[in-house]
């Protein structure tokens, strides 16, 4: 009797489930018959916070993976400019070991060069002038003559006077396409003839067996120390027994303002 009064009751509870749940939906229905836009205006306020939630932290995720990436082009930079940094000090200290060796070198024998700088405004450049040719205002009237080698701070040989007037002067540039100048390359006596590019740039053919390196310095056969060229790009070709050395001026051509002329550098 006691199972039988306990069904009863559940099964009471069931029925009163099912007709609380039809009622609901019965209810549900009408509100949707009756106001057609009721449950699109409740949902769609919500919908948009969860769509905005979802926005902000996908757009969270993606700014920080932008910002990684950032960081880590970033530290890559750093890492390559300092390596460049650290390769040009070093090339800056062994260039000027050397320029004073050689001039107690030149000290001791004597042959201190005895010419005299001379400063110049530059009055026209590349792409104004002819090929690689500069147009200074300094001429004869300043003891200027044609062949007196021509200095980018003192230190950077870039040509020679090749027409000289009263108030101004025309400078070759050794860089000018076609021109051909005897080179000595870093500290050893390895010599060869480069052709100039234009622009600053050379090309110079070597064995292959001589050994060159990317930032050695170059020189050209005069007394005074100076840097003529820094080795930029080696190309070798398995099939050739030549190797090709490019290289180009330190200084950019475009925007010399002013220069030095060594008078009396014609004669040496």
């Amino acid at each position: 009797m006691t199972y039988l009064r306990r069904s009863n009751v559940q099964a009471k509870k069931n029925r009163n489930l099912s007709i609380l749940v039809i009622m609901g939906v019965v209810l549900l229905f009408a509100v949707h018959v009756a106001f057609p836009n009721f449950y699109a205006g409740l949902i769609s306020p919500i919908a948009s916070i969860a769509w905005k939630s979802e926005s902000s932290v996908l757009g969270g995720f993606s700014r920080l993976g932008s910002l990684v990436r950032s960081k880590y082009a970033l530290l890559i930079e750093n890492g390559r400019l300092e390596r460049e940094i650290e390769s040009r000090d070093t090339g800056a200290l062994l260039l000027e070991s050397l320029r004073r060796e050689n001039e107690e070198l030149k000290a001791l024998l004597g042959r201190e060069h005895s010419g005299k700088d001379v400063l110049g405004l530059v009055l026209s450049r590349p792409p104004l002038t002819f090929y690689d040719t500069l147009i200074i205002d300094i001429g004869s009237s300043d003891g200027i003559v044609a062949g007196d080698k021509v200095y980018a701070g003192g230190t950077v040989l870039l040509g020679d006077v090749s027409e000289v007037f009263g108030a101004t002067a025309r400078v070759s540039l050794f860089s000018t396409p076609g021109r051909i100048v005897p080179v000595v390359f870093g500290s050893s006596t390895v010599q060869a003839q480069a052709t100039g590019r234009g622009g600053g740039n050379f090309e110079a053919r070597l064995p292959v067996d001589i050994e060159i390196r990317k930032g050695d310095s170059i020189t050209f056969p005069h007394i005074r120390s100076h840097v003529f060229g820094i080795v930029e790009e080696i190309i070798v070709d398995s099939t050739d027994s030549l190797q090709t050395i490019l290289f180009k001026a330190p200084v950019n051509m475009h925007e010399l303002r002013f220069v030095e002329v060594e008078t009396g550098s014609s004669q040496r």
